[in-house]
């Protein structure tokens, strides 16, 4: 009985030597999947990182292109208008002056926002007794003079967007370098 008790007690410290062993072995092999794991979700993340960095470079260099774009056309509008401006003042210095329609004056008065707006309930139209009378003696010039002033009007606004586009794309910027962090 001793000596079977003395085998059992070596079983037991073998078997508890065993199970120490076990349990090592499966807590250092979990230990090394969280490390794979971790090293794998950082590459993940680098990757996904570096092609937002890239997809927000493409994005703003189309956007650069787009802008040269934009203002190499306006370039050319305003180049073509001032050749336009140019040939009809020249073709119309050896034109007398006429009468021009009061219509004509209202609409280009509207267009320059010298008038008030149309009310936003349209009242029904009234035949205007003057509507067809040549009341105002109006030079060409004059009209190419209103036409380039509303143009000017036009920049004016184009500029305004551009700046608020260009602001709109500074916050975007700001506020997605603060996501990354």
């Amino acid at each position: 009985m001793i000596t079977w008790l003395a085998a059992l007690k070596s079983k037991v410290i073998i078997g508890g030597v065993l199970v120490v062993l076990f349990a090592g072995w499966t807590f250092g092999a979990y230990r090394h999947g969280i490390k794979i794991e971790r090293a794998e979700w950082i590459e993940r993340k680098r990757i996904a990182e570096a092609a937002d960095r890239q997809t927000e470079h493409d994005l703003a260099e189309l956007a650069a292109k787009g802008a040269a774009r934009l203002a190499e056309k306006e370039r050319l509008l305003n180049d073509q208008a001032k050749r336009s401006a140019d040939t009809i003042r020249t073709l119309l210095a050896g034109v007398p002056n006429c009468r021009v329609p009061r219509a004509i004056g209202r609409v280009l008065d509207t267009t320059a926002g010298s008038l008030p707006a149309t009310p936003t309930v349209a009242e029904p139209p009234r035949p205007d007794p003057d509507e067809t009378a040549l009341d105002a003696v109006i030079g060409l010039a004059e009209v190419l003079d209103r036409v380039n002033e509303n143009y000017a009007i036009c920049r004016a606004n184009i500029e305004r967007l551009t700046e608020a586009k260009a602001r709109y794309n500074d916050r975007r910027e700001l506020v997605n370098t603060r996501e990354k962090e």
